[in-house]
This record gives structure tokens, sequence and C-alpha cells, in this order.
């Protein structure tokens, strides 16, 4: 049976972008270039966009109905609109000066193009580059030898990683839950930071908590973390807790920005200390407007039935990452504003219970099915969010199991 919280007699299940989101709000909305409220989003050439507000306001007079659960984005689903250009009126439930806009998702660092230096020539090469071109970030040229070298952390066909140096490595809880923007308040958050830092902690992570950063902090502590000497560190941990968008844009208090800008600093080139070592990285945030409604399965019958080597090697500069998200692509994810999100509470519980005997992937494995049978939204009272469920992914490029054995105190 799907687990449904009566922790909270007065509030309802709602999905984790928790403006106001009743059933007559739910409705898709249409442009109406008339308005009278100016939102902009501007894109920055970092992939940061500031959200300037001059006037939002949402109306939240109605009673919320008995709920467990609210959406991880910046507003019900009719708040995740595609225009920059025009702004969008909310139907019914908000007065006509009620508006509210947001990057077209269409637009937002999605055009697929390819250089004039770009010429395939062979099978064997399948695109071949006669001049490659400059990667803007770093100033590096793509596609070249790389020069960078790093010490090796564990032999190259070893089946696990090393997770025996002095310590086990940070774990940093970036924690959104006010913002700056208009956005709502992510009530539960702190539940789900505090779970984190415990469980985390019982690993033998050193755990930080930063809270409500603005997107000049987090990207100076992704700096810092990045330049930090990690040699005596089994891995890396970063989790983020926040409200998230389309294409994999997630808010910090004062801006939304690419997820990706999270980890890419700690690629084996630009992070040395971490090379060949495990870098994890979990993002608790709504990525998409999407529900879904599941599907339930029936049983067909009453019967049922189911060599080392020292020599020094090459990796890829993206080897070793785990990126984990809440939900997949498009989707909300689900949030109790008393208890926290459905994702980071199954982690936590499947961390406590296994955390130093299963690997990694098992795990999360775990995590996923317990998001995926165990919760159910529920919200009678607003059909369009009441039924529905989530389900965890995971992007990995590991190339070894993890595992966490206990840490022997020193």
């Amino acid at each position: 049976m799907a687990r449904r919280s009566t922790t909270l007699s007065n509030l309802g299940d709602f999905s984790d972008c928790s403006v106001c989101s009743s059933s007559r709000d739910m409705e898709r909305l249409t442009i109406n270039s008339e308005v009278d409220t100016q939102v902009e989003m501007q894109q920055k050439d970092d992939g940061v966009f500031v959200e300037n507000v001059a006037s939002f306001h949402v109306s939240c007079d109605r009673h919320r109905t008995r709920s467990n659960s609210v959406i991880d984005s910046i507003g019900g689903i009719d708040s995740i609109v595609p225009s920059t250009d025009n702004a969008i009126p909310r139907k019914k439930s908000l007065s006509s000066s009620d508006y509210h806009t947001l990057p077209d998702p269409d637009c937002i660092d999605t055009e697929v193009f390819v250089s004039e230096w770009v010429e395939k020539i062979s099978d064997t090469s399948d695109a071949h580059a006669s001049f490659p071109p400059q990667n803007e970030d770093d100033n590096l040229i793509i596609g070249l030898s790389s020069k960078v070298t790093a010490i090796m952390s564990v032999v190259k066909d070893a089946e696990c990683y090393n997770m025996h140096h002095k310590y086990r490595g940070k774990c940093v809880i970036f924690n959104h839950e006010e913002f700056d923007t208009g956005f709502d308040k992510r009530e539960g958050s702190t539940a789900d930071a505090l779970r984190l830092e415990k469980s985390f902690g019982k690993l033998g992570f050193d755990v930080e908590i930063y809270n409500d950063f603005t997107h000049v902090e987090v990207m100076g502590e992704i700096d810092k973390l990045s330049n930090y000497d990690h040699t005596d560190n089994d891995c890396l941990c970063i989790i983020v807790l926040t409200h998230g968008l389309h294409n994999d844009l997630i808010c910090a208090k004062d801006a939304a920005y690419k997820s990706d800008k999270i980890w890419k600093p700690f690629t084996a080139d630009r992070c040395t200390s971490l090379a060949g070592k495990p870098k994890l990285f979990f993002f608790q945030a709504c990525r998409g407007d999407e529900l879904d409604g599941g599907v339930l399965l029936c049983a067909r019958s009453l019967i049922t039935s189911e060599t080392d080597s020292v020599a020094s090697y090459k990796i890829p500069t993206h080897a070793d990452f785990l990126i984990a998200h809440s939900s997949v692509q498009g989707f909300y994810t689900w949030r109790n504003p008393v208890e926290g999100t459905w994702y980071i509470q199954c982690l936590c519980d499947v961390l406590d219970e296994h955390g130093t005997k299963l690997d990694l992937m098992s795990l999360l494995t775990m995590t996923a099915r317990k998001v995926a049978t165990d919760y159910t939204s529920h919200n009678p009272d607003e059909p369009i969010m009441h039924d529905k469920k989530q389900v965890p992914s995971v992007t990995t490029m590991l190339i070894r199991s993890i595992y966490f054995p206990p840490k022997t105190q020193t």
C-alpha cells in the first residue's frame, strides 16, 4: 500500500512547487500580451538567470485542503510557462494583474549547431576535428592530449574505489528554503538537511550545511571546494535542495542557474586531487511540470515466481561522477512541509539501514524502489494533484563500485 502521511490535518498533497495550486490553477495558460506586471529573466554569459520582480504577488487566500506534500518547484503547474517576452496570466484563481514569466525552456542553452571546423573524414574516428575548438570556460583546447597528471588512488582493474584514505571526504549541503525571487518557501527542506547531516555523518563524511546562499555564494563555495586538496579523502559529495525548472535549471536565493555549474568544476583535469575518486552529486528539485499518474500492476495469477596492475593508466576527465536526481527529466517531485521530501527521506532511510554494507548503486536502486512504491500524493480536493507518483533517476559515469566501510576513529 502506498504511504500516505497524515501528519498534517490541514494540508493536502502538493507537488514541490508550492504557489497555490488549486485544480483550477492547473489549467494550461494562454499568452496574453496585455500585462500589468513586469517580470524579467536575463540570461547571463555563465548560464545564470537573474529574476527582477517588479510586482509579484500570488493570491493564497483559499484554504489548503488536507495534504502530505508539495511540488519542489517554483509554483503551481501553471507558473512554468515558455515565454520571456510575454507575461502569462494565471487563469481564474488569480486576478488579471497577477502574472509570472519564466525563461523559455526551449530556448535555454538548447541550440544545436555544427561548427565549420567539424569534418567527418572516416568511420574509424566517426567525427574528426581538423582544428579543435577552444573551451571558453577554462581556455583549454578541446581534443588535444591532456598534459594533466594526478596521483593514482586505485589500480586500473580494481573492482571498487579506494575508500580507505584517512578521511571519507566532504559532504556539502546547499539548503534553499527561502528565496528573494518571489518563489514559495520550501517548507520541510531544513528537515531534509538535518536528516542528511546525520545519515552522511554516520558514513564518515565531514558534513557542512549552507542555508539560503545566493548564486555568487554558491559558486564561491564550489570554487573553493574545487581548489581544495582532497588527497587524503575518499570522495566528494555535494547535495542541493532547492526549487527546479525545465532544462535542469535550479534556484539559488536570488537566481536560477544550470545544475552542471555545480559538478563541472570537479572534472579530473580541473580538480586533480579528486581524479580517479568518486564525485557524488544529489539534486532534490523539480525538473519540469509534468505529473506522473502511475500504472496499476495486477497479478497475472495467484502463483508468482521469480588481475591487479601497478602500471599507470589514463582516464576520461568526466569519469567517476554520479549525478542523482529526485525525479526524471521533465517531472515534478514531492515534499512534505513537515517531514521533508520523499526522495531525501527515503535515501536517508536506506543509508541508515544499509549504508555500510551495500554498494552505492544498490542503495540508490533501493531508494528509487521505496519512493516509487511506498509514496503516493493525497489531495482528493484537487484531482489533478491527487494519487500521483514519483521515481528518482541516476546518471552515472562511475567505473567501479562504491562501498562505505566504517572509518577507523583516529
